[in-house]
């Protein structure tokens, strides 16, 4: 094959910096084919808050400069031994990518078979945006619903941050039937900080939208929703630690609440387990760096999206030149829906 030296990259000289430090090179030097590695030609990927964070310095021990990006979606250009020929259609996701090695935010991408998809069949009417949009939020929605909450169809699900992308994917997900995805759940509530946002909210399957500025209690207005006033059977935690109380205080008796992010990039909190808990809720988490994506349902969830049983919102499409633009967008809590940067 014809090996390419060169490509264009955004790279994260130092931490902590601002979003328009980050350093977009057109001439950055290219991974080459290795044995246990896919390379890809990355067409597009999407922007996740833990690569703010990554940016921000809250990523300890990672070691600068790097290509920061916890997942993308290309084109197979070497298969370093794998399964895969060339021309494969693949998503990557986790597994380091972009913190012990270079991840996303690159023309190429060099990463270990294990975190590299089976070869995708994308319908003609799914474009590479969308396409970018759904291996990390989508499959972390789906790995917390189905192995964190082990959600079932009499049940009803709060979505505590329910306007983020993953919030929105989450809902998307919980009201649909497909077999391939082994959940759903009768009632779908969710949280947003804007009104403007609640059509957003419905249009991805949410039955109730609570409007709450403060992000700080809705336990009681959730309630109010179920019947009898006793509380969802299981909810997902977005926003953090800060409401994580207010949360549980809105499960039935012996409702599961499963911590999955943190928008409000506070990570940590004093908790009286014991009283938030009572009389025998329960506290999970879900983490997409467990998800194996030969085992995921990712053609399923793709094919979904095309028949149009699933939404995919991408809020806003950036060049791979703009990352630092896109940085600062998601940064002020612009989006509503998934922020993706194309190649091509």
């Amino acid at each position: 094959m014809s090996l390419i030296t060169t490509m264009r990259a955004v790279i994260c000289p130092h931490v902590p910096i601002a979003p328009l430090q980050l350093v977009y090179s057109p001439m950055h030097p290219a991974p080459q084919p290795a044995d246990g590695h896919v390379l890809i030609r990355v067409k597009g990927f999407g922007l996740n808050r833990s690569e703010l964070y990554t940016r921000n310095g809250q990523s300890p021990g990672l070691v600068f400069p790097r290509i920061l990006g916890i997942e993308a979606v290309g084109i197979v250009e070497h298969a370093g031994g794998g399964d895969w020929n060339k021309g494969d259609v693949v998503a990557a996701m986790m597994g380091g990518m972009g913190r012990v090695f270079d991840g996303g935010y690159a023309e190429y991408t060099l990463i270990p078979h294990k975190f590299v998809s089976p070869p995708v069949t994308l319908p003609q009417n799914i474009s590479w945006a969308q396409f970018a949009a759904i291996p990390e939020t989508f499959m972390t929605a789906w790995g917390s619903l189905k192995f964190a909450l082990k959600l079932q169809p009499s049940e009803t699900l709060l979505i505590r941050g329910g306007s983020s992308s993953l919030g929105l994917a989450m809902a998307s997900l919980a009201k649909s039937t497909n077999p391939a995805f082994g959940f759903s759940a009768s009632t779908v509530i969710a949280t947003t900080r804007s009104e403007a946002k609640v059509p957003i909210l419905q249009a991805s399957g949410v039955d109730h939208a609570v409007v709450d500025p403060s992000s700080s209690k809705i336990s009681d207005a959730v309630k109010s929703l179920t019947p009898n006033g006793a509380g969802v059977n299981k909810a997902i935690e977005l926003v953090g630690p800060p409401v994580l109380a207010d949360t549980a205080a809105a499960l039935q008796g012996d409702g599961v609440v499963a911590m999955v992010g943190s928008l409000s990039n506070v990570w940590s909190t004093e908790l009286d387990l014991m009283a938030i808990l009572r009389p025998s809720k329960h506290v999970t988490m879900f983490g997409s760096d467990t998800i194996v994506l030969s085992e995921a349902p990712l053609q399923a969830l793709v094919d979904a999206v095309s028949r149009g049983e699933l939404k995919v919102n991408v809020d806003k499409i950036f060049d791979i030149a703009d990352v630092g633009q896109a940085h600062a967008y998601m940064e002020a809590n612009s989006a509503a829906g998934k922020v993706v940067c194309l190649v091509d």
